[in-house]
């Protein structure tokens, strides 16, 4: 493996999540900027600068440059934020959000309440701010003043739908959805509804939804591309290619290489694959093919998913199957599975033929907008009589960190298996980490990328040896929508968590998906 190999995948990653994909604005006129700024750098007092900043800032708009435009007009709020009428600072909220500025924008809305709990203009779109903060229930506290008073506001019931759709609960925001669009057939409105049809398994309404989509803004016609691609993923058939290198600290390496045609059967996404495994070591090779078949579907909050197949190793097979549900509801969500597999990550796994069966619960929970806690437990046993726990448990805290989504948060994993096999799997007994990771992830114009880095600490007995150490790691993937119905991804993971992989040793794995719909 070069070095060009295992550095691309990284140099590629961190392109796309720290990209300069906009050049900055040119700013209008430089000598009407300059005169304005001439001006202000000799104003009277406070009172005469913020009335000249917040004029510069209305050039800035006439120009479509909201940057400049916000910092003019944060500046002009905070020297003298009773020179402006409550209309003169709703207009100035509103450039300041469309410059992703949203603690400034609510601190202007907020200001105009404060005078006036009553200016519904400057409540709604301050639930809007809300809404695009993450701040969801907050949003739709602020949109229940509002259609307490006025049931019909259109623009409340957009908010609040879109609140409930994007912390999850997407079948209770449909109805509100649908009452919005009673009021008037909008862009926004109609957008969202199609989203929430296709996100609850309704493909059929989802694509009559979107039909009559007519965009009028730039910003509502890269919402139909995005709408047009994410019904297309969901519909058509689609051929996928993959292929995946992985090598450890045992000189281990795989090469592993997938062909996966999908299509689907009513609300039910199908999918037939074909995967072959070429393993190595230092005293051996091994191959080994699996046959898959599999279906899954989603009818509101409910999903369910099942597949069967069979796995080939020198002539001789194997049934391998999974079957899964779950269930989402007010934040929270429930599922629980149980798959049969043959271990296939190594050459001596493939050689001993080792199969596990297990079954698996998994529960998590909402608590805020940003702050969300998991949990599961998975029980398995081992075709060599050998058998484990698997429990692990983690926390989450999202960050604004715009124009990126961020979060940190906390993991914490328990292994423990009854004895020690040597069947060429990782088995300890009383395995602990504890890890705390960050995440971050960007998109824009049809190219994202998400990296996960962690650090932490393990612990573990093996074959009557205490191993104990810090740990490091990532993973990360980068992808580029390369024409309508047609991505490329790549992908790199690694670390010396023992816990992260099934042989148990240090590891770096790179790999790409191509993924064709037709």
């Amino acid at each position: 493996m070069t070095v060009r190999t295992v550095l691309l995948p990284l140099i590629l990653i961190g392109i796309c999540v720290f990209p300069a994909w906009a050049q900055p604005a040119e700013g209008g006129n430089t000598d009407t900027v300059s005169s304005y700024e001439k001006e202000i750098s000799s104003a009277k007092d406070k009172k005469d600068e913020a009335l000249l900043r917040k004029k510069l800032g209305d050039y800035y708009v006439s120009q479509e440059d909201y940057q400049k435009a916000a910092e003019e007009f944060v500046q002009a709020f905070s020297l003298g934020p009773s020179q402006f009428t409550r209309h003169e600072r709703l207009k100035m909220a509103i450039a300041i959000s469309w410059a992703d500025r949203p603690d400034d924008a609510i601190r202007v809305l907020q200001s105009i309440l404060a005078e006036d709990a009553e200016d519904r203009d400057a409540r709604i779109h301050l639930a809007k701010v809300l809404s695009w903060s993450n701040k969801l229930h907050e949003a739709e506290a602020e949109a229940d003043i509002v259609l307490k008073e006025d049931p019909e506001n259109q623009d409340a019931l957009l908010v609040k739908a879109n609140a409930l759709r994007w912390r999850g609960e997407v079948s209770a925001s449909i109805p509100v959805y649908e009452k919005a669009l009673a009021q008037g057939d909008t862009f926004d409105v109609r957008v969202g509804l199609a989203y929430a049809y296709l996100e609850t398994g309704q493909k059929e309404r989802a694509e009559e939804t979107g039909k009559t989509l007519k965009p009028l803004y730039p910003y509502q016609k890269k919402e139909l591309e995005r709408f047009t691609n994410a019904l297309c993923e969901a519909r058509a058939r689609h051929g996928d290619l993959l292929y995946s290198y992985y090598r450890d600290s045992d000189e281990n390496t795989v090469n592993r290489y997938t062909l996966l045609y999908g299509f689907w059967v009513r609300d039910w996404d199908t999918a037939l694959s074909y995967r072959f495994t070429d393993a190595k070591d230092p005293v051996r090779q091994k191959k080994a093919e699996d046959f898959w078949a599999r279906t899954s579907t989603r009818e509101g909050r409910y999903g369910f998913a099942t597949g069967a197949g069979i796995n080939v190793i020198d002539g001789g097979s194997r049934f391998i199957g999974q079957i899964s549900g779950d269930a989402n509801m007010n934040g929270w969500s429930i599922g629980a599975g149980a798959a049969r597999e043959v271990l296939t990550d190594t050459a001596q796994l493939i050689q001993n033929r080792i199969v596990r069966t297990g079954g698996s619960i998994s529960l998590s929970e909402t608590v805020t907008p940003r702050l969300s806690f998991s949990e599961s437990y998975t029980g398995s046993g081992y075709s060599d009589g050998n058998g484990s726990d698997d429990l692990q448990l983690g926390v989450r805290y999202a960050l604004i960190l715009p124009p990126a989504i961020a979060a940190t948060g906390y993991r914490f994993k328990y292994l423990d298996f009854r004895r020690q096999s040597g069947g060429g799997y990782f088995d300890p007994q009383d395995y602990t980490s504890h890890q705390v990771f960050f995440s971050v992830s960007r998109e824009k114009d049809g190219l994202y990328a998400v990296f996960d880095p962690y650090v932490g600490y393990q612990s573990y007995r093996r074959y009557g040896l205490t191993t104990r150490g810090f740990i490091a790691g990532f993973s990360g993937s980068a992808g580029w929508r390369l024409k309508k119905c047609t991505s490329l991804e790549l992908t790199a993971e690694g670390g010396n968590n023992a816990g992260s992989t099934t042989a148990g040793f240090n590891y770096f794995q790179v790999g790409f998906r191509f993924i064709k719909y037709f």
